[in-house]
């Protein structure tokens, strides 16, 4: 790998990229993934995207109550159930947002090793993904109404 990965800020513009597909799933992945958790947990994140570290591939990691998750290529075939929670971002410091967002979802993504895998999030986790996934579409939180202070 060349140099660490560095947390982007808005307005960085690779923050608004759409992401593109992975399609190799190699150790240049693999390392980049665990250098992306790292970054995270030094910023004390609960996810991670890639634009947020600067790349532009269709993945991101979230982990919450030390349980961790990586998606790749990931797309929510199903959602349910709505909620407005408050959300905060690493990438705009100092902004809280009111997003409604899906309860329950249905994700179809890939795995590290290149494996399809489905997943069912609901709760925290839903939330998660959705904003996670909002990045890699070059969406962020700015684009929803703001919360008065």
């Amino acid at each position: 790998m060349q140099s660490p990965l560095t947390l982007k800020v808005h307005p960085d513009p690779v923050l608004r990229r759409v992401c593109m597909p992975v399609e190799k799933f190699d150790t240049w992945l693999s390392d980049v993934i665990h250098e992306m958790f790292t970054l995270m947990k030094i910023h004390k994140g609960v996810g991670l995207a890639a634009p947020q570290a600067g790349l532009t591939g269709r993945f991101f990691v979230a982990e919450i109550d030390e349980q961790p998750l990586c998606l790749i290529n990931p797309v929510i075939m199903n959602g349910t159930g709505c909620n407005h929670m408050t959300e905060g971002c690493l990438s705009l410091p100092d902004l809280s947002v009111q997003v409604e967002r899906d309860t329950c979802i249905d994700v179809v993504s890939y795995a590290i090793s290149g494996q399809r895998q489905m997943h069912r999030f609901d709760g925290l986790w839903a939330r998660a993904v959705q904003h996670e996934l909002d990045h890699l579409n070059g969406v962020l939180i700015c684009d929803y109404n703001e919360v008065p202070a």
